[in-house]
């Protein structure tokens, strides 16, 4: 299973990596529910940023696998902290949604007005979650390791490539998701915006006290 091929040509290649990519996030996961409830209990920045740290461990994966790093990182995925540090950083989100109120109707900040703290501890909350998911560690190990043995016999532009359309097809699912929530939640009234939130924070909630102790059965 280290050397899992897809016998496509570089265009079909892109296009099915793009297409499992977006497939794979479209699927409610912890992920998902983190973003959404960041885009609309806080901001949409809180969402984006949280997600950068998803693309970015994504990325770190990625040149992993591409070195030949599989062994190892089935290994990484399969340590029971792993499942202990993702379900304790979905518990703390979870907890924070449920106590959270709405935010108070103002006009949207720039990406750069927000404070440079609230960025890089919603970046690291994004690191934790993904790191923490063992479906994500999973799913790297098996078809994002095909799709990179796959761009690998087409050379760095077919790493270059395949990189590119895994991201994009991420990007092409949260765009429209974070921007249909951040226009929405003016739809709502702030008595139903809090229900929404701690609905959220309740599911959360219970992934991450179900993944902690999982963790600490198996640690």
């Amino acid at each position: 299973m280290d050397h899992l091929t897809l016998p496509l040509s570089l265009p079909a290649l892109v296009a099915t990596a793009f297409l499992v990519s977006l497939a794979t996030v479209a699927v409610p996961g912890p992920i998902t529910l983190v973003a959404s409830r960041l885009a609309i209990a806080h901001n949409l920045s809180a969402a984006v940023w949280f997600l950068v740290g998803v693309t970015c461990l994504d990325v770190a994966l990625f040149v992993a696998l591409a070195a030949g790093a599989a062994p190892v990182l089935r290994r990484v995925g399969a340590l029971p902290i792993v499942e202990i540090v993702g379900g304790l950083a979905l518990l703390w989100g979870g907890i924070s949604a449920i106590r959270t109120r709405p935010a108070p109707r103002r006009k949207k900040r720039r990406l750069e007005e927000i404070d440079a703290r609230s960025a890089v501890g919603d970046l690291a909350l994004g690191l934790a979650v993904a790191a923490g998911n063992p479906h994500y560690w999973i799913w790297w190990v098996t078809a994002g390791l095909a799709f990179v043995e796959a761009a690998r016999t087409h050379g760095a532009p077919g790493m270059a490539w395949m990189l590119g359309a895994l991201i994009a097809g991420v990007v092409a699912w949260y765009i429209p998701l974070l921007w249909a929530l951040h226009h929405g939640r003016t739809l709502l009234s702030p008595r139903a915006e809090q229900l929404v939130t701690r609905a959220m924070g309740v599911v959360l909630v219970a992934l991450g006290a179900g993944l902690t102790t999982l963790g600490a059965i198996r640690f």
